[in-house]
This record gives C-alpha cells, sequence and structure tokens, in this order.
C-alpha cells in the first residue's frame, strides 16, 4: 500500500515535467561561421540555419552558407535534450554540436571527417 501511495506522488510531481513544452527552434538564425578545412583552408562566411519544422524536441530544415547571392543550401535533421541545452545538428557530410545560450541566441560547431575534413563554429542569433 505505500508503494502505491509514493508512486502516486512520484507521478504527480514528475507530471509538470512531463507536460513541459520543449524548447521552440522554429525559425531563422542568423550568424557568421568560423573554421578552417582541408579543402577550404581558413575560412569565415555568413550562415543561416532554418528550423521550418520540429516535432517535440526534433526538428528539421536548412542550412545556408557563403555570401549574399551565392549560398549554398543543404537540408539539416536535429534534435536536443529535453531542456533545450544541447543540440545536434546533422547534414549529409557533417555534425554540428552546441548549445542554446539564450532563448534567441544558439552556439553550434560543425566538424566533418575525411578528405574534406573541416572545424567551424558559428554563433547565432534568431531573427
Amino acid at each position: 500500500m505505500k508503494s502505491a501511495a509514493f508512486a502516486t506522488i512520484a507521478l504527480f510531481i514528475a507530471a509538470p515535467a512531463l507536460a513541459a513544452d520543449p524548447v521552440s527552434l522554429i525559425g531563422t538564425w542568423k550568424g557568421e561561421e568560423v573554421g578552417v578545412g582541408a579543402q577550404d583552408g581558413w575560412d569565415r562566411h555568413e550562415f543561416i540555419l532554418e528550423v521550418g519544422e520540429q516535432r517535440e524536441t526534433a526538428f528539421t530544415g536548412k542550412k545556408s552558407y557563403g555570401t549574399a547571392g551565392a549560398y549554398e543550401t543543404e537540408d539539416i535533421y536535429g534534435s536536443m535534450t529535453p531542456d533545450g541545452r544541447i543540440v545536434v545538428v546533422v547534414d549529409v557530410d557533417g555534425v554540428f554540436t552546441g548549445s542554446l545560450v539564450g532563448s534567441d541566441v544558439l552556439d553550434l560547431c560543425y566538424s566533418e571527417m575525411g578528405e574534406d575534413a573541416s572545424a567551424k563554429c558559428a554563433h547565432l542569433t534568431r531573427q
């Protein structure tokens, strides 16, 4: 009987945490990406992350990088921890890891291995 009572109390205590909405990343995030790569050498360019759809902590969108009028764009797929603080994003050949450092500020670092090996980081602000 005591076990059932404790389980019921624990359920009510945990319920608000389970009911909380995940952090929304929907929107356009912009900033500058800086890094170095085997093919690109030292690199600095504009970076745009557009999150168009989100279900719970998972999301999809596009990344664009380069200079105005000459952007390269790729699909991205991502997820985050339930508290929204750690973010992981992938494209077809690389991985971003980062953190939400404010409600509208996202720091992401990209890494890619192989012939295109590179490491780049960006400080993005939601527009």
